[in-house]
């Protein structure tokens, strides 16, 4: 059988631990293997580009010279050759071989320009964090989103992630990522096809493994740059919206850690202080020095 219409694109720097896992799981895909294989690199020091030529003429490595999450993609859409366009990071392992096949499923409809996996926690995440990819990853029937009559979109009605996710590359092209922004280039992507009046649709069959063990730190950068990545791509929804959707979910989530991980509790404590005070600080970058928003980001490239 030949392989499907999909090209595969993955954002990378120093991907060499993730690689082979990678590429024995592209492998045993059914009911074939993706097409090509597109590796967007931003000048990688090990040996992420041998292991890639390893694999023959299906896998191409691109480098990009100045990174950021929708400049990288943007690349790997324009130079793929399939109708569809999957991107996966490079620290999310496909679970199972029905991984891609399940993801492209949806686009039987023509409607759909875009599809996302469900993301399992590694076994030894933190209860904290596997809460969190349980509780926006369920498992369960396909989730489609539409824009119907809503024409003010805001962050719960676009949520979309492109740890694992898939497009058809005509509608990328017209409507890319933004190449400047900070990070949540795939709410900003989800919020501009639903615009546009396709449809999105979250795939739970297609599952990928992924989680992150973030220090308290890792935590007060990541929240700080997400903050300030969705006021930049929903300016009309201010720090009230974030309080109000964060409140909620955070309820939920200490009811959680009380009934299942009482002992965490003391360090989950110091986990919300650094989340909260990443997400505040984050919608308020215009009022804080450069240089402490700077030191208090992951993306510190950006400010330069």
């Amino acid at each position: 059988m030949a392989p499907p219409d999909v090209s595969i694109v993955i954002p990378v720097l120093n991907a060499e631990p993730f690689l082979p896992a990678l590429f024995a799981a592209f492998a045993s895909q059914e009911p074939a293997p993706p097409r090509e294989i597109i590796l967007v690199d931003s000048n990688s020091r090990d040996r992420t580009r041998a292991l890639a030529e390893a694999q023959g003429p299906h896998v191409r490595v691109i480098p990009i010279a100045n990174f950021s999450h929708g400049r990288s993609r943007n690349l790997g859409a324009r130079e793929a050759r399939s109708a569809i366009v999957v991107f996966l990071s490079q620290d999310a392992c496909p679970r199972d071989a029905h991984w891609l096949a399940e993801l492209v499923a949806p686009f039987a409809d023509p409607t759909v320009a875009a599809t996302f996996s469900r993301q399992v926690p590694h076994l030894d995440a933190k209860p904290m964090e596997a809460y969190f990819y349980r509780t926006h990853f369920p498992d369960g029937p396909p989730m489609r989103r539409e824009r119907g009559s809503n024409s003010d979109l805001g962050f719960e009605d676009v949520f979309f992630s492109n740890v694992s996710s898939a497009m058809r590359r005509d509608v990328l092209l017209k409507h890319p990522f933004a190449e400047d922004i900070i990070m949540s280039e795939d709410q900003q992507l989800a919020r501009d096809v639903l615009q546009a009046g396709y449809a999105t649709v979250y795939q739970p069959s297609s599952a990928v493994i992924h989680s992150h063990n973030y220090t308290l730190g890792e935590v007060l950068r990541r929240y700080f740059d997400s903050a300030y990545s969705l006021t930049q791509i929903f300016p009309q929804h201010g720090q009230n919206t974030s309080i109000r959707i964060g409140l909620t979910y955070l309820f939920k989530e200490m009811a959680y850690m009380l009934r299942h991980h009482p002992l965490w509790l003391p360090y989950y404590g110091c986990y919300v202080v650094a989340r909260s005070t990443g997400a505040m600080a984050g919608h308020h970058t215009n009022r804080l020095p450069r240089a402490l928003v700077r030191n208090l980001s992951m993306h510190r490239y950006h400010w330069d």
